[in-house]
């Protein structure tokens, strides 16, 4: 073989590989898309969390939870903030005293509308001691009203309101079971 046959079989070797490698390199968009929706994985972790929320230079809730992930928008699906290790809330009233409190044992927000769904052992506080335990807790931050449609157990200390459905405001003042399914008096120490 001389030499210009051998250049010549390098060179189409080189053009036949380089083509094959150029037909079978190519960046189809949706492929990408898909892969990258595919990934479930958080934007970014954020740990040790303290958010303080004002409005008009007034305090109107503090809330702490030990870690987030922040999920970002795809497809059929909004963005949203994963608390999987819970949130403690504290809301305030006017003068800047606690009102209520709130903790979940699991929570996310829906930042585009500002809602909350608290998850597990759901626990609200009010500031004269009555106590709401439900399993699933919607908090909307813009009406200011916290609401269930599971079961729901309210101890005011000297009775327990069992039902189905809950809304109140968010400081846990005004409330209202929509169906009520038991009703338990306490008796009074010394009774």
């Amino acid at each position: 073989m001389n030499k210009q046959t051998h250049w010549n079989h390098a060179a189409i070797t080189t053009f036949v590989v380089m083509a094959v490698l150029f037909c079978s390199c190519k960046n189809d968009p949706n492929a990408v898309r898909e892969l990258n929706e595919a990934d479930e994985s958080p934007l970014e972790y954020q740990e040790n969390i303290l958010m303080v929320y004002t409005d008009s230079a007034q305090k109107k809730f503090e809330l702490r939870a030990p870690k987030a992930a922040n999920f970002p928008e795809r497809e059929n699906q909004e963005p949203y903030l994963e608390f999987d290790e819970g949130i403690d809330v504290l809301f305030f009233d006017i003068h800047g005293d606690i009102e209520s409190s709130m903790r979940g044992d699991y929570a996310i927000r829906y930042p585009k509308r500002n809602i909350w769904e608290a998850r597990g052992d759901v626990e609200v506080i009010g500031k004269t001691g009555e106590k709401l335990n439900t399993e699933h807790l919607i908090w909307d931050e813009i009406e200011e009203i916290i609401y269930s449609e599971e079961f729901v157990t309210i101890n005011t200390g000297r009775e327990i309101f069992m039902g189905e459905g809950f809304v109140s405001d968010q400081n846990f003042t005004q409330y209202t079971i929509k169906k009520i399914v038991g009703e338990i008096t306490l008796e009074e120490e010394g009774e």
